[in-house]
């Protein structure tokens, strides 16, 4: 193996030779002091994972000593990379592409943009990081760019919540692994996660909630790290949170009882569009919502209208998508909502691909599932018809609260034992090797892989208690996904992965992140 670069480059030619050694006081020259940010932050991440002190240089580009030349410019062999597939998640396209020149007296960085400085520094932080024995990067020349524009993780902070800080770290863990976009589900029946819509001087009991300056600093840092945050207020199901918020969204008949896990008998209920009330608060919702987010997109939820009148859920989920762009946003949701329809500029999350359940689940369940994946297969069915743009996250491949079928490594200091608790057990258990066996072009059917617009994992929160439990079921699968939304198929062997993966393991311990130690993966 030449390296450890998680996701994989286009290209790595080894070169050979001793490489280029990092020590400190190594200089760091660049001339645009527009990416004096990203210096800063590379400077600080190579400080705090090597323990060596680099010397940033603004304004100078041919030092004679040992260096990193960071140059800003388009074109050259940047321009052999093809564009990145999909959906800009920050609108047009952002130029991610990059080349790393690496030999013991020079590591060239060539960008056109900040973005790709960034994911340059990326790379050689990961190459320092990963390095064995001395902090030596080795000799080679890396010709980069992403597969598909959109590349993200949808976090669950409703049913469980998360500080700022907390999801300061996911966002760390985002940028580390070249992810670009954080959606975060913040409502759902546990919780209403947001400030707007809620009635002065009705605190909900127990449920924190963020602030809008709470959210825009999430925004900034994201930014700060080319992260956009996608904001999704979940309706016209999953609302029970906000119903009991606010008791005159009630009318009576908007709710109905279903088990999803034997025993664990559920209410669902959804928003009722012929209550004026209902729109009345929507409209104050997502105007604050699209006010916090500046990101061009907004996600209405729309997934499990369980028990809804469809033509109610039509008229719900047609109306949201009008306000939404009323707001000047584009909307997007989950596949459910192309059963209100879809137009050339809507966009669908696709999830349900199938469902492999676990051997516990009762028949009658498994019925119940069953219809709703049928009803699930039509949705994608019709989203593939309208040809719109689908952001994929197939359940079996994409959903990080699949248990984990490895069997675990020898208990140490990174397994506290959430194997047997974290991970949602209506489904099957998969191995790390079967959950990274997939292909996005493919997740459409054949012949449309045009209309993939992105890749995007999702942790749900039901069986997480707290930050480790998150960190432990995002790691160490989330590279996985990250390497299928960035790196190109030729590139997307489980055994290369597995022995790349297998020197992160060291850096999650030095961030003080929990993971699952698979004794399927050689842990450095």
């Amino acid at each position: 193996m030449d390296h450890a670069v998680i996701p994989a480059p286009a290209r790595f030619e080894a070169a050979g030779g001793p490489g280029f050694a990092v020590r400190p006081g190594t200089v760091v020259a660049y001339a645009d002091t527009g990416i004096t940010p990203v210096v800063e932050r590379f400077c600080a991440q190579i400080a705090r994972r090597t323990g060596l002190r680099l010397a940033p240089m603004p304004g100078r580009l041919a030092p004679d000593e040992p260096s990193v030349r960071i140059e800003l410019a388009a074109g050259g062999e940047l321009a052999e990379l093809p564009a990145p597939a999909g959906l800009s998640p920050a609108g047009p396209n952002a130029d991610e592409r990059y080349s790393l020149v690496i030999d013991p007296g020079q590591v060239a960085v060539r960008a056109a943009e900040p973005v790709g400085v960034a994911r340059a520094l990326t790379t050689l932080i990961q190459l320092a990081a990963t390095s064995l024995g001395e902090f030596r990067v080795p000799s080679a020349r890396i010709l980069d760019a992403p597969r598909y524009a959109w590349r993200g993780l949808s976090l669950d902070v409703a049913r469980t919540f998360f500080t700022v800080k907390e999801i300061r770290r996911v966002i760390d863990l985002l940028e580390f692994y070249k992810l670009n976009v954080l959606h975060l589900h913040l409502t759902d029946d546990q919780a209403w996660r947001l400030a707007t819509g809620r009635p002065s001087g009705r605190p909900e009991p127990g449920a924190p909630f963020y602030r809008d300056e709470d959210l825009a600093e999430l925004v900034g840092y994201a930014a700060d790290r080319f992260v956009t945050i996608v904001p999704e207020v979940d309706t016209p199901g999953h609302t029970a949170a906000l119903i009991r918020l606010r008791p005159e969204l009630s009318t009576g008949r908007n709710e109905v009882g279903y088990e999803i896990l034997p025993g664990h008998e559920r209410h669902a209920v959804w928003l009722d569009p012929r209550l004026p009330a209902t729109f009345e608060l929507m409209e104050q919702v997502l105007a604050g919502v699209a006010a916090v987010f500046p990101g061009p997109y907004l996600h209405i939820g729309a997934d499990e209208p369980r028990g809804m009148p469809d033509q109610e859920y039509v008229s719900h989920v047609q109306r949201l998508r009008r306000l939404v762009r009323s707001l000047g946003k584009r909307p997007l949701g989950w596949q459910e909502s192309a059963r209100a329809g879809l137009g050339p500029d809507d966009i669908i999350q696709y999830w349900l691909a199938g469902l492999d359940l676990a051997a516990s689940v009762p028949p009658q369940i498994r019925a119940q599932l069953d219809a709703e994946l049928a009803l699930a297969r039509r949705d994608v069915e019709a989203a593939v018809a309208a040809s719109v743009p689908v952001i994929v996250s197939p359940l079996p491949h994409c959903y990080l609260d699949v248990p984990y079928a490895d069997p675990p490594a020898e208990t140490g200091p990174a397994d506290t034992g959430q194997e047997a608790r974290a991970g949602l057990r209506l489904y099957a258990p998969k191995t790390l090797a079967e959950f990274f066996d997939w292909e996005p072009a493919e997740a459409l059917g054949p012949g449309r892989a045009a209309q993939v617009a992105g890749v995007e994992a999702a942790i749900w929160a039901e069986t997480i208690s707290g930050f480790g439990d998150l960190s432990f079921l995002l790691l160490p699968r989330l590279p996985g996904v990250a390497h299928r939304a960035w790196s190109a198929p030729h590139l997307a062997g489980w055994p290369a992965h597995r022995d790349r993966l297998a020197r992160h393991g060291r850096l999650w311990a030095q961030d003080g992140l929990t993971w699952f130690r698979a004794a399927t993966v050689d842990w450095a």
